[in-house]
């Protein structure tokens, strides 16, 4: 089954979903304008803000112990961040340069994601 709306254009989302603690799914965009979500009862909407470019987003998030989903950039000028009540963050500082991260992190014993 095909979920509404529909989304125009192509390779709109490349990264892995995450699902969160509020049990939505969540995709970064890679050529899309916003995050994806997915929630509990199969609704779609996009949410945050507006992230410029394209490519923006590769790697698959990760779920950290403190219930926020982390997305590494690819071309994004910022690590994106979806805390646990689903509101979306480009984090400081800005990261330069293009085709930075590929790769899914880890989420290591001390925390910290790698």
């Amino acid at each position: 089954e095909l979920l509404e709306p529909k989304i125009p254009g192509s390779y709109k989302y490349l990264a892995g979903g995450v699902q969160a603690s509020n049990g939505c799914i969540y995709f970064a965009p890679y050529d899309a304008a916003q995050v994806l979500c997915v929630n509990a009862g199969g609704n779609l909407e996009m949410v945050g803000p507006q992230v410029d470019g394209d490519k923006k987003y590769v790697a698959d998030g990760l779920l950290a112990p403190n219930g926020c989903v982390y997305f590494a950039p690819r071309s994004a000028a910022s690590a994106l961040c979806i805390n646990a009540t689903g509101d979306v963050q480009l984090l400081e500082p800005a990261i330069p340069g293009n085709m930075k991260y590929f790769g899914g992190g880890v989420l290591a014993p001390n925390g910290c994601i790698y």
